[in-house]
């Protein structure tokens, strides 16, 4: 039987190197820092930040860790609004979804507004939501990396879906931040969701023997991959040396963030990360319709990326001081929500739309 990979069948070669701009998304610099080095260096830029406000006196090291927190969450939410561009300014993509584009945002927004038990599921819904999104994000970075390699769509499609769920979801069930997470729950007694709203306590009191079951888990979804790695490998697979630099550095900041870490930092690191990813991907597909379409606005003389990040940044600030009211929430948590929902579909490698 044929093989189904380009590669001639063997001991494992890793296809291209790093400084190799044919393998790279954005080129072999900008990958290094934005792509798939980005986890390492959020996670030394926080580390460094973390150890310097250390030496500072007290009143000046509590203001140092608060700028950071409120920087990263800023960042985090100005990174939502950022798939409009793709979602809007791409006449092929936004052609192809016209309804899911115009119709539900304004359904979702209206719904959440009027409803206060629905604004409490959203925002729960929003947590979880969040985690999957992230995962899924290094899922898609690394498919990118394997089409340009010239592997298939679907090689190892299924194996890398449970393998960066793992690395991502893996440690924070064995983590830290576990309860940071499952808190959102409580809200939902709110609504006289009370079974579900007692899940965070129930889950406080067998903390020991759910990250048990997470690292054991982990390691197995970990040692499937690995053998469908082999058998892939076996038959011709060659696995690009950027896809296993994002794997590895993921995977790494992903249990040193969630699984070592205090909540804060974890939370610093992974958002900080992901926003940055994001903005690079999105800068790369879209920054041309950007700067086109900012050259059209008379008044504004600012380049395409500068307005692009002014305006996301707006939306940052606007969400973190204006999420806690009540006729705010509603259309903050829609655009998170959305933000998930449009990855889902703006993007794919399968229709080679990145």
């Amino acid at each position: 039987m044929a093989s189904t990979y380009p590669g001639k069948a063997g001991a494992l070669r890793l296809h291209g190197d790093l400084a190799d701009p044919k393998g790279a998304i954005g080129g072999p610099v900008f990958d290094a820092l934005l792509l798939w080095g980005c986890p390492l260096v959020s996670a030394l830029f926080v580390w460094l930040w973390i150890g310097g406000a250390a030496l500072l006196p007290a009143a000046a090291s509590s203001a140092a860790i608060a700028t950071l927190a409120v920087g990263v969450s800023v960042l985090t939410f100005a990174h939502l609004i950022a798939v409009a561009p793709r979602a809007y300014l791409n006449r092929e993509v936004f052609e192809s979804n016209r309804l899911r584009l115009t119709i539900v945002p304004i359904l979702l927004v209206a719904a959440l507004t009027v409803s206060p038990a629905l604004l409490v599921i959203g925002g729960v819904l929003a947590v979880f939501w969040d985690v999957h999104h992230s995962a899924m994000q290094s899922f898609g970075l690394g498919r990118i990396y394997d089409m340009k390699a010239g592997n298939g769509a679907l090689a190892l499609r299924r194996t890398d879906l449970r393998l960066n769920w793992a690395l991502y979801v893996g440690p924070i069930a064995a983590g830290w931040s576990l309860m940071d997470h499952l808190s959102s729950l409580e809200g939902l007694g709110a609504i006289g969701w009370a079974t579900v709203a007692s899940l965070p306590s129930l889950a406080e009191s067998r903390l020991t023997g759910i990250a048990e079951l997470a690292v054991a888990a982990w390691l197995a979804v970990v040692g499937w991959a690995a053998w469908d790695y082999r058998a892939a490998i076996r038959q011709g697979y060659r696995p690009p040396v950027q896809k296993v630099a994002l794997v590895g550095a993921t995977g790494f900041v992903s249990i040193a963030a969630w699984g070592l870490a205090t909540p804060i930092v974890a939370f610093a690191i992974i958002n900080l990360f992901h926003a940055v990813q994001y903005f690079a991907l999105v800068w790369l597909k879209e920054g041309g319709r950007m700067t086109a379409a900012s050259g059209r606005i008379g008044a504004l003389r600012w380049g395409g990326l500068g307005l692009f990040l002014t305006l996301c940044a707006a939306f940052g600030f606007a969400y973190q001081y204006g999420r806690d009211w009540r006729w705010f929430a509603g259309a903050f948590i829609a655009c998170s929500l959305l933000h998930f929902w449009y990855d889902s579909f703006v993007w794919s490698v399968r229709k080679k739309q990145v």
